[in-house]
This record gives C-alpha cells, sequence and structure tokens, in this order.
C-alpha cells in the first residue's frame, strides 16, 4: 500500500549537515522521504524521468547531478547498476526502529534491495539504532508476558544480518575511505551524521562502484540476539563431549540456508490458492523466519492454518500473504509433539496433530466433527434388539 505522507521532523531546520545543503538539494531529499513508493526500509527505485516531471523545467541530468551530491555527503546511497537508491537515515528518522511491527515491515522492505552497496549501508545503520532507549520491560497481552520492545527490536536486526550475512563487506574496486573514517558520534535525528566535504566537485554521471565517496563502511559486531524457544532435547542430539568432537560448521554453509530452504519450502506447500511460486516464497522465507521466532511459531498446520484464514474477497493472496506474515500476532498455544497416537479429545478422531489441550487443530478452531463410533462400540436398544 502506497505511503500516504511523509515524516519530516522540525529538527532538520537544525542540523547543521542540512543547511549546508543548496536548496535543490534539500528540495530534492524533502522530495525522496515524501515519495508514495518508499518502502520501511528507506529503498526507493531510480526513476528519474518520472521524477523530472514533477516540476516545470526539471530534467533527468539535473536529477542525476544533484542526487550525486547527497551521495557525496551521505545522505542518501545510490546503485546505477541494480538502479536502487536508499535513503540512509530513514530506519532512524522516520522512527521505524521504535516500532517492532513495523521493524519487522522493514526487514521485508529490505529483502527487496538486490545492491550489496545498499545491504552494507543499511547494515551499519542497524549499529546506530540506540536500542538502550527502548523499553527492556516485558510486554504483557492478558496474563501473558512477552519479549520487550528492545528484545524484539533487537530480533528484527538480528534476522536482517543473518538475511545479509552473505554481503560481502570488501569495498568494491574504485572506492576508498575517506579522510575522516567511520563516524563515531552517536545518532542524531539528523538527515545526515557526516559533513559534506567541502570544495568536493559531483560529478553529472554517478558512476557504479563509486557512489559512496567514503566507501563502504565496516560492519560491526550484530548485537546480542534474542533467545528463541528450543525444543527439548531429544535422545539423538549428540551429548556435549560428543559436539566437542565434531568439526563446527562452516560460514556459508548448509546450515545457514537450511531455516531459509524450510521457510520457502512451507510457503510453496501451502493449500491453493495461496501457494507461492519458488521466487516469491524465496523472498519472503527470511522475513516468515523472523516473524515465527519472534512470535513463538513453527512451520507447521497451525501456522499455516493461521495464514490463510478468511480467504473471502482476496484478489491478491501474495500480497496478502506477505502482510500477514508482517503483522503475525503472537502464539498463545504451543502444539506439543506432532505424535498422532491418541486420539482427540474433543472429537475422537486419531491420526490428526494435537496441541497442548489434546484436541485437534480442527477442534480448536471450531471446526472439528466427531468421529463415528465403531459398531463394536455402539449401544444396543434392547426394544429393537
Amino acid at each position: 500500500m502506497a505511503r500516504g505522507h511523509g515524516r519530516i521532523l522540525t529538527s532538520i531546520w537544525e542540523d547543521a549537515d542540512f543547511l549546508m545543503l543548496s536548496q535543490e538539494q534539500q528540495r530534492l531529499y524533502l522530495f525522496l522521504i515524501s515519495q508514495p513508493n518508499l518502502n520501511h526500509a528507506g529503498l526507493l527505485p531510480l526513476t528519474l524521468k518520472r521524477w523530472a516531471r514533477k516540476a516545470a523545467g526539471l530534467s533527468a541530468s539535473d536529477l542525476e547531478k544533484t542526487l550525486a551530491e547527497l551521495n557525496a555527503g551521505r545522505f542518501i546511497v545510490l546503485d546505477d547498476d541494480t538502479e536502487e537508491l536508499l535513503i540512509r537515515s530513514f530506519v532512524r528518522n522516520d522512527g521505524v526502529w521504535k516500532q517492532p511491527k513495523v521493524m519487522g515491515a522493514m526487514v521485508s522492505g529490505a529483502m527487496e534491495i538486490s545492491s550489496m552497496l545498499l545491504r552494507r549501508a543499511l547494515l551499519e545503520e542497524m549499529n546506530r539504532i540506540p536500542l538502550d532507549e527502548l523499553s527492556d520491560e516485558p510486554t504483557k497481552r492478558g496474563n501473558v508476558k512477552f519479549p520487550s520492545i528492545r528484545d524484539q527490536v533487537a530480533g528484527h536486526i538480528e534476522s536482517l544480518r543473518s538475511a545479509f550475512r552473505g554481503t560481502d563487506p570488501t569495498p568494491p574496486a574504485g572506492a576508498s575511505e575517506g579522510p575522516s573514517g567511520t563516524p563515531s558520534v552517536p545518532p542524531s535525528e539528523s538527515p545526515s551524521d557526516t559533513p559534506i566535504e567541502g570544495g568536493r566537485e559531483a560529478s553529472t554521471r554517478v558512476t557504479a562502484g563509486a557512489h559512496d565517496a567514503r566507501g563502504p563502511l565496516p560492519l560491526s559486531p550484530a548485537p546480542t540476539p534474542v533467545p528463541c524457544p528450543e525444543p527439548p532435547p531429544s535422545s539423538s542430539q549428540p551429548s556435549p563431549a560428543a559436539a566437542e568432537t565434531e568439526p563446527s560448521a562452516q560460514p556459508g554453509g548448509g546450515d545457514e540456508a537450511q531455516p531459509d530452504n524450510d521457510a520457502a519450502a512451507f510457503l510453496e506447500a501451502l493449500p491453493k490458492p495461496w501457494t507461492l511460486g519458488p521466487v516469491t516464497a524465496r523472498a519472503l522465507a527470511s522475513a516468515l523466519i523472523a516473524a515465527a521466532r519472534s512470535r513463538r511459531w513453527q512451520l507447521d498446520a497451525d501456522l499455516a492454518a493461521k495464514l490463510t484464514e478468511n480467504p473471502g474477497g482476496i484478489t491478491n493472496y501474495s500480497s496478502v500473504l506477505r502482510k500477514r506474515i508482517d503483522d503475525l500476532p503472537y502464539r498463545l498455544h504451543t502444539v506439543a509433539s506432532t505424535s498422532t497416537a491418541k486420539a482427540c479429545t474433543a472429537c475422537g478422531n486419531d491420526g490428526r496433530t494435537l496441541t497442548d489441550t489434546g484436541i485437534c487443530l480442527p477442534c480448536s478452531r471450531g471446526e472439528g466433527q466427531r468421529a463415528p463410533r465403531p459398531d463394536s462400540l455402539r449401544k444396543t436398544n434392547p426394544k429393537t434388539a
């Protein structure tokens, strides 16, 4: 859904870096943050010809020159090859980082980024989010306690790092580190955290691999991940002593990709018309894993039922599915084991997955039907015998 407004902080008119910009640069920056197709990660497609039609006498070459100047000042990050633009500090300045649900949507939006340059810039911005300003008190819904806002936001950041784990932190050819290095000052509410280098003349043609005048920023260590509920240990798991003798998994191995593979397979196996193709399923896999972990769901029939409920009136199922993943509520009950040895205590059907209350999933949703009793157990009416 297109945005209805763009958020502009009044403190922008007190920011020294922003006040150093020309009126054309300031106007273009405000134009960018008010675009209807700007997503929660601060990502925009680079559409110069379309933007040039928004003001009389404006040309695509004029826009290209001004964008290069904003890029040099690190207000934005550009990539010509992928035709993408990132408003670098959008997640902080728009207040996205303060809202766990919106941060979940940010992770989904970040999955659309193709540029490694933009991915590196967004990961660096995650290091600048002031998590200590968020509440660390557990949230409550009724008598049930859930993770704090700080833990939820940190969990989304860790999910983004996990999804972008293959991003190469090595600067691209032609880029170099500026004299000022990585900023060490705490994050501010201003659109830029680094001053524009005085006297630097911007090129009229932005070239791929040289957009960032200071080069890609090095990645800092990830924040402590939010602990997720772990399944109870089984007899098939190796003992601690045996685990010490086994070689550790190498970065980039199959174990790291397994959760995404499982999530993609789960989405491809949803009942029609919710079934996704492999490309769309892969794009949503990381967001599904992040939402399921932070909301205590498993990739099971219960989650499938939740994501595909109330299908009436829906025309774009993949779009609705994306929104439901972003807005996935906390799971208020857990499925015990997937054992089907016992019959449901409500309807008597066997061969079904039971919840922790001993009833099957259809009965937990009010859809169960009592199984017919075998003839040997039917009571005989003596009058008709």
